[in-house]
């Protein structure tokens, strides 16, 4: 019993305590920053801090824990009895919950893509899937996407991209039918930028640092989405800077938000009602006065550069946090023991 004290009641004030913290401090830097700086840089340092807040003590944590097990010092913490050679088994538990936690999260929307790359195989979807592959060959642009795209007749996402290791797009037949070549190609410019950009690894590395953050989720949750929104506008831009129709992009972001019967659906990145006036607005004018490119931020490089840094660490500065916390946590579960 004494040797699971930290490892339960460890993650339990990281993540009802210390990340809720993290999060609420994040949302008051973000909220000084917003008219300080420019846009681009307030776009890619929202996508930092968002990640960061979350994903920075999770990496630190986890790796502190297996230094702190594998070197075996400050023992004095731990309940358990350890002899001089022993690991600090605690250590190694609390480690492998937070990973486990992590993991878990994870998981469920790892299956969710895999499902999605199923494609459908009946003559609707096949007719659909050559018209796609036709475009693709027939436009210099759309190379990359050759092989790269699946049709699917049931699909809650009328369009989306999804796999952050190799990026394919995932487009419901009933929608492809519904849009002429040229609205379907401006599509394919949008999504385009979306695999280039490697989009699903950004967004998934965004939601997973809010999804073992349930507090924080709910507290940051409006910069996110106000980042998404930016991401969206952007591949807007690029997609008709490559040669799509902004009319024709702005008619399927219509036609791709339409309610059906099970109510609204997400497509190309629309989640409500202002944010589909905001794109189509901007394409509109686009239409009239051509835009400028928009430079690529590294904001994917520097949050995982900066989670590799993080996991690094503690094996040159040592866990001194970690020992706080597991002196919190064997505090904690003596008051509660004596309860």
């Amino acid at each position: 019993m004494t040797e699971v004290m930290f490892p339960l009641l460890g993650p339990l004030l990281v993540f009802g305590l210390a990340l809720p913290c993290l999060a609420l401090v994040t949302k008051v830097v973000l909220l000084c920053v917003r008219r300080r700086e420019s846009l681009h840089l307030r776009l890619r340092l929202r996508y930092v801090l968002i990640v960061a807040s979350s994903g920075v003590p999770i990496v630190w944590l986890i790796s502190a824990g297996l230094h702190q097990a594998e070197s075996g010092r400050i023992l004095a913490a731990c309940i358990a009895p350890h002899g001089s050679d022993a690991l600090c088994v605690e250590a190694i538990y609390f480690a492998l919950a937070l990973v486990g936690f992590a993991a878990l999260l994870a998981l469920p929307r790892l299956i969710w893509e895999q499902v999605l790359l199923r494609g459908s195989t009946s003559e609707a979807a096949c007719r659909t899937n050559e018209r796609i592959a036709r475009l693709i060959r027939g436009n210099a642009r759309l190379r990359p996407l050759a092989g790269c795209h699946v049709v699917r007749d049931a699909s809650r996402h009328t369009i989306l991209t999804v796999g952050f290791i190799s990026p394919r797009l995932v487009i419901r037949t009933s929608f492809a039918l519904e849009l002429d070549d040229e609205s379907l190609t401006a599509v394919l410019h949008h999504e385009l930028e979306h695999v280039v950009g490697r989009d699903p690894l950004r967004y998934f590395v965004a939601w997973w640092a809010l999804a073992i953050n349930p507090v924080g989720r709910w507290i940051l949750n409006g910069e996110l989405a106000r980042w998404v929104l930016a991401r969206e506008i952007h591949c807007d831009r690029e997609a008709v800077l490559a040669g799509a129709s902004a009319p024709a992009l702005a008619n399927s972001l219509v036609r791709g938000s339409r309610p059906d019967s099970g109510g609204p659906v997400p497509a190309l990145g629309v989640g409500n009602v202002a944010a589909l006036r905001l794109r189509v607005g901007l394409l509109l004018a686009y239409s009239e006065q051509r835009p400028t490119h928009c430079c690529r931020g590294p904001a994917l490089r520097v949050a995982l550069a900066l989670l590799l840094f993080v996991s690094l660490l503690p094996h040159s500065i040592g866990t001194g946090l970690l020992d706080l916390l597991h002196i919190a946590s064997e505090r904690a579960g003596g008051y509660l023991i004596g309860w």
